[in-house]
């Protein structure tokens, strides 16, 4: 079972499908197996805030209607922070304190870890330093569970 980082669930932007094809067929199959964090709406809605701020509402309402569909598929997969997931952000940040990897990521990071879940993300870089479960879908996409 995985957790989609918001670079991932950024590819079901049907303008982005081209970009990742085998990507996004893997995503189709193993809907149930997916996860998202509620960090992942925020940052989502956060794009979508600035879209329509620099006046690109076209784009902005594209984006809002994806946002609404990706809530209705996921449903009850959508994972809040509760006390346990607090306690491992905190314990990751203390891990990363030499090279601090910001909060929204790190909340991410906690919550696979929270739910033992795989994180799936592009970044790798940082959240890769954290020695928890994660993979790059593009350098390799995980087999069906």
């Amino acid at each position: 079972m995985y957790l989609l980082d918001t670079n991932i669930v950024s590819m079901l932007d049907p303008r982005r499908h081209a970009l990742a094809p085998a990507l996004i067929d893997w995503l189709e199959r193993n809907g149930a197996s997916l996860f998202l964090s509620v960090v992942t709406i925020t940052e989502m809605d956060a794009g979508i805030l600035k879209l329509r701020r620099d006046g690109k509402i076209a784009r902005a309402d594209e984006l809002s209607g994806l946002v609404q569909a990706i809530l209705a598929d996921f449903d009850d997969r959508v994972l809040p922070v509760d006390t346990e997931t607090a306690h491992h952000v905190a314990r990751l940040g203390e891990q990363s304190y030499r090279q601090p990897i910001g909060l929204a990521d790190l909340i991410i990071a906690a919550t696979a870890v929270r739910h033992g879940l795989i994180l799936l993300t592009r970044n790798m870089g940082e959240l890769g330093r954290l020695g928890i479960a994660a993979r790059d879908p593009f350098v390799e996409l995980p087999a069906d569970p």
